[in-house]
């Protein structure tokens, strides 16, 4: 027996009826349910909703349910990675959504450095809030010191303190810090082990959200005989580096040694680049407009998951001459790029899942206006939306697209980020406003996993509750089509 089917046992126990009488009440088939009960079958979506009716269970029982009926169709692991990534776009959405103004300057806070003698060049750390602590203390010294702060990481992915101390530390910070890193992971061998860089992944994100973090993430794959990567000394694998200091620490973070020396870091330097030049990019982020929407390279995607329908498809050159800025410095260069992009989109991708929120288009067929620099293009009229919304409608009822609309009710996805499932890679795109004008930003995700496991997130979404059905979208779209009549 499953735990879905565990779980239905006992709640037919605690309903007080028979499998019998719960048939008659649900109308659903007495051997289907009694086949359900022992673990010979799951119940299509229509038998759960019934089921769940007739043993009369409330929203959170039923999401209870819900979760097991999935871990029970496609194994623990891979449901816990599906709810890892609904997890994570809901985070984005909101650090998104939230912006946080640059106020906050670092203080030094007291620390286990102020209990040792202060002319050493070398200090030893012992207990693992000891080394905790020396390694908050580094980061806050080097934002608090350091011109140019700049940070290197060397140390496994399972230590999220650190990441979470920066995250907090930087955030609303005026201080602009360059931090690099090198994570080893256990590469994946069954489909049933936990994967390790996913759920690194939550945390390194919200680092790469911040402005005022210029972040690279490098990775590679631990193996039996090498379990860290690095090879300067066996006892102490693991070494962050800032300006003016080297921290080494053992495997078990039980232990760390402080160096102030030059020669240290230079040597730990050259570690690093080692590990980085044989390592892969994990997150790689870019605030290049052209490299952002990658203008000048032909994109393969599968999945699209933006804040609007993908009118990729019914842009021409003669909307993109009408609507762009012939005052803008670049305006013929980019005009060409603009076109050539499109052109490659319905040429290369003909068959892309695309995935959008009706309130955001909403809010687009009122203003008009869609994610690029002001200074680039003149908002849509309500007669172009509404042309472009039509062409998405008509090719939705007749079957010509994929498009889904997100419940706007299950899920928060605002008008700041898309998703794009590519062929080696996930990319976020992420743009919003900061002190009135636009900020463009991307974030490639390359760890193949980790690509793996959105490609399947992605695959399971519009098949999910997440997602409307055909009919409802249709009676959505007509709706804005009518509000947009009007305006």
């Amino acid at each position: 027996m499953t735990l879905f089917s565990k779980r239905i046992a006992e709640l037919i126990i605690e309903s007080g009826e028979t499998v019998q009488s719960l048939a008659e009440i649900g109308g659903i088939n007495r051997t289907t349910l009694q086949r359900i009960k022992s673990g010979e079958r799951l119940p299509t979506a229509e038998f759960f909703g019934n089921m769940s009716r007739a043993l009369r269970l409330s929203p959170v029982e039923q999401d209870e349910l819900s979760t097991l009926l999935e871990i029970a169709r496609v194994g623990e692991t891979i449901s816990y990675s599906r709810r890892q990534i609904f997890e994570l776009i809901e985070m984005i959405s909101e650090l998104t959504e939230y912006k946080i103004p640059f106020s906050k300057e670092v203080d030094l806070k007291k620390s286990v450095l102020e209990n040792h003698e202060s002319g050493k060049n070398v200090r030893i750390f012992s207990g693992q809030m000891a080394v905790l602590n020396i390694i908050e203390n580094s980061i806050d010294q080097e934002l608090f010191s350091a011109a140019k702060p700049d940070i290197k990481l060397c140390i496994p992915n399972t230590e999220r303190k650190v990441y979470d101390y920066i995250f907090q530390q930087m955030m609303g910070n005026n201080k602009k810090l360059n931090l690099q890193d090198v994570l080893g992971i256990r590469k994946i061998a069954t489909g049933n082990e936990p994967n390790e860089a996913l759920a690194a992944l939550r945390h390194l994100i919200a680092l790469s959200l911040l402005e005022n973090v210029n972040y690279r993430s490098n990775y590679y794959y631990l193996s039996p005989q090498n379990q860290t990567g690095a090879q300067l000394t066996a006892l102490f694998p693991y070494f962050i580096i800032t300006s003016e200091r080297v921290i080494t620490i053992s495997a078990d973070f039980s232990q760390a040694i402080l160096y102030q020396d030059n020669a240290f870091i230079d040597l730990y330097t050259v570690e690093f680049n080692r590990l980085s030049a044989e390592s892969h990019t994990y997150i790689e982020e870019s605030d290049d407009l052209f490299r952002v929407y990658t203008l000048e390279k032909v994109r393969q995607l599968k999945h699209v998951v933006e804040p609007l329908p993908c009118f990729a498809y019914y842009i021409d050159r003669e909307l993109l001459e009408a609507k762009m800025n012939k005052s803008f410095p670049y305006y013929k260069p980019l005009l060409e790029a603009a076109v050539n992009h499109y052109d490659n989109i319905r040429r290369e991708n003909p068959n892309i899942i695309n995935v959008f929120s009706l309130k955001n288009l909403e809010q687009f067929m009122r203003d008009g206006s869609v994610s690029f620099p002001e200074d680039v293009y003149h908002v849509l009229t309500p007669a172009e939306c509404l042309r472009l919304v039509r062409l998405v409608r008509d090719d939705l009822a007749n079957d010509r697209r994929d498009f889904y609309a997100i419940d706007d009710e299950q899920i928060f996805m605002n008008g700041s980020t898309e998703f794009s499932n590519e062929q080696d890679l996930i990319r976020l795109i992420l743009h919003y406003h900061k002190n009135n004008q636009l900020v463009f930003k991307a974030i490639e995700i390359y760890e193949p996993s980790v690509v793996a496991a959105f490609d399947d997130f992605f695959t399971s979404l519009i098949k999910s509750k997440y997602i409307l059905s055909k009919e409802k979208t249709l009676a959505e779209l007509d709706r804005l089509l009518l509000l947009c009549e009007s305006l």
